[in-house]
């Protein structure tokens, strides 16, 4: 797809800035490890998820002063009536240009996104009221409440812009587009039944799900967090 090759081809030009830039500095005197805190929000995609606040933890490995390998993880509770949770991880390679005081860089990071939906489905009953006879009451059959989980591949293409206040603390702003291969919501059907009275007379409503397909989404997604550097 057009998206994932102009993220190959971002990744590409990333590490091709690391050899210019390689060819002409000094050996990195920036501490080799990081590991941080973050809170992140996630807008909703095009498959009618609502925007999920949550967050993690990253850890970052500094190979030189242009070139780190990073993961983080993240966790987004419920925001919506359908308790929608979400687990995400990315794990990737930032590239660019540090100074004393800050650094800009890009990010590829590739990863998953673990959603977990619950759905309460609508049962609607009615009574038998054969002709000239009493109604009768038909109690409904037990309608328990399920859950879908989908897990799908993500790709976390943007910037970083990183502030040092200090040699062992940085401070770290992230913008980007998370891509994700995600599962399409359920789609209900309504079933009902009949008697075999004549006319026929409604007993009872309902809905079964046909289970959604593959979709790939772009979403909006920013993080805000603080690190110790080691």
């Amino acid at each position: 797809m057009p998206n994932y090759r102009f993220a190959v081809t971002l990744c590409v030009l990333l590490l091709l800035t690391l050899v210019l830039h390689e060819s002409v500095s000094a050996q990195s005197e920036t501490p080799k490890v990081e590991v941080g805190a973050q809170i992140s929000g996630l807008a909703g995609g095009r498959i009618g998820d609502r925007g999920s606040v949550g967050g993690g933890g990253r850890v970052t490995i500094n190979l030189t002063n242009a070139l780190a390998l990073e993961g983080e993880l993240n966790y987004f509770p419920s925001t919506g009536f359908d308790n929608v949770r979400m687990f995400q991880g990315q794990f990737g390679v930032k590239s660019g240009w540090r100074f004393k005081r800050f650094g800009v860089f890009g990010k590829v990071r590739p990863g998953f996104i673990d959603t977990k939906r619950d759905f309460q489905p609508s049962c609607n009953f009615q009574l038998i009221c054969p002709p000239n006879q009493v109604c009768a009451p038909i109690f409904p059959p037990f309608c328990s409440s399920f859950t879908i989980a989908d897990t799908g591949f993500s790709l976390d293409v943007g910037g970083v812009a990183e502030l040092y206040p200090s040699k062992r603390l940085v401070v770290r702003l992230d913008v980007g587009d998370t891509i994700a291969n995600r599962q399409s919501p359920p789609v209900f059907i309504s079933q009902s039944s009949f008697s075999r009275t004549t006319p026929p007379v409604l007993i009872s409503s309902g809905f079964f799900a046909l289970p959604g397909g593959n979709v790939t989404t772009h979403n909006l997604q920013m993080r805000a967090g603080v690190g110790f550097r080691f």
